[in-house]
């Protein structure tokens, strides 16, 4: 970790351990209300750190906050903190570029942690429907895609019905005609939030597997079998180190996909991360249960706080089958070489 050691990670490593405990997810998990954890998450500015200079942001790009995505994997924040930053950016930019509808945009950027709905979104006569939301219990607004129509939707006006497992965080959602028609933005021809949703789950699972690994290696060296550390076994170790190897590609796959001097993520990275996080996920989560023993999966031990989300953002937004296969897309669409393409658009290597 300690390429990773600045003034960013160091702040957000020391904020969301304080407010973000185990016994805090419990809680939201349980149905407490999320108010004052987001009041302390939101007073230090973080959520409009890619906002521009012009609209009171700290002007930070994609690579500047990547520590601070990863830390909030870390600590498996229950709130679509990191969603928010990306949705915050292009809603300033929407809103700048292409006047979406000033009604909805009419008092500023709306308050309160946002998430994405691209896949899964239904409009017609009775309303608007979102399906498997990630975040969706915990979120203030979505901004969801359908065909070419963008809407900002408050969850407050909706009707919510669990999709996931237990403690899941994502719903089903739906909202009324008239709902829908108080929050549509405008017309968008291309998808928009397709990319900063696979993003966004793509850091928060590197991070969140970071932490997974620390948690198993500090068990492997502490619990004792035989009058020795199960960490010394050779069996064990081949399976921890296979492991440092999944999370160490998850890390550096999400970074590369955040090496952007704007906000914005490249497209063919960002497929590049969610496909490497997303297949990464099973066999991580497997060997820290496997070294735990029985332990691991109870309601008391930390653990499963953790492994159950990552479980949750691996599926959330296209797994890796459907990420490899957009990635597979942009190869066969380009106009090179497979080589070129890997060197342009994943290394940002000059054409030549």
């Amino acid at each position: 970790m300690t390429f990773m050691q600045n003034d960013f990670y160091d702040s957000a490593e020391r904020l969301f351990g304080e407010v973000c405990t185990p016994a805090a997810i419990r809680q939201i998990e349980g149905g407490a209300d999320t108010a004052g954890l987001w009041s302390q998450l939101s007073s230090v500015g973080f959520a409009d750190a890619l906002l521009p200079d012009s609209a009171n942001g700290a002007a930070l790009t994609l690579t500047e906050v990547w520590p601070m995505l990863f830390s909030m994997g870390r600590h498996a924040l229950p709130l679509p903190y990191a969603q928010t930053l990306l949705a915050r950016a292009w809603l300033q930019q929407a809103h700048a570029t292409t006047c979406a509808q000033a009604k909805v945009l009419a008092q500023g950027l709306p308050e309160g942690p946002i998430t994405f709905a691209p896949f899964r979104v239904a409009a017609g006569s009775a309303g608007v429907q979102a399906t498997s939301v990630s975040f969706g219990l915990t979120a203030t607004w979505v901004l969801a895609q359908s065909d070419t129509q963008v809407w900002l939707l408050p969850t407050s006006q909706a009707q919510r019905t669990l999709s996931g497992g237990y403690g899941s965080l994502d719903a089903d959602l739906s909202w009324s005609t008239d709902v829908a028609k108080a929050s549509l933005l405008g017309e968008f021809k291309q998808p928009q939030f397709r990319e900063l949703l696979a993003l966004s789950l793509a850091v928060l699972i590197a991070g969140a597997a970071d932490h997974v690994f620390e948690m198993t290696l500090g068990w492997a060296n502490q619990r004792e079998q035989f009058g020795k550390p199960i960490g010394r076994f050779q069996a064990l170790q081949q399976q921890i180190s296979e492991v440092a190897e999944q999370v160490f590609g998850a890390r550096m796959a999400a970074e590369m996909a955040c090496r952007s001097a704007a906000w914005q993520p490249a497209p063919a990275l960002t497929a590049l991360a969610k496909a490497q996080t997303s297949q990464a996920v099973a066999r991580i989560v497997a060997v820290a249960h496997a070294v735990h023993g029985a332990i691991g999966v109870t309601h008391e031990f930390d653990l499963q706080l953790y492994t159950r989300r990552l479980n949750e953002w691996a599926r959330a937004g296209g797994g890796s089958g459907y990420w490899s296969g957009i990635l597979g897309q942009q190869v066969l669409g380009a106009k090179s070489s497979a080589l070129d393409f890997v060197r342009t658009e994943l290394f940002a290597e000059p054409a030549v």
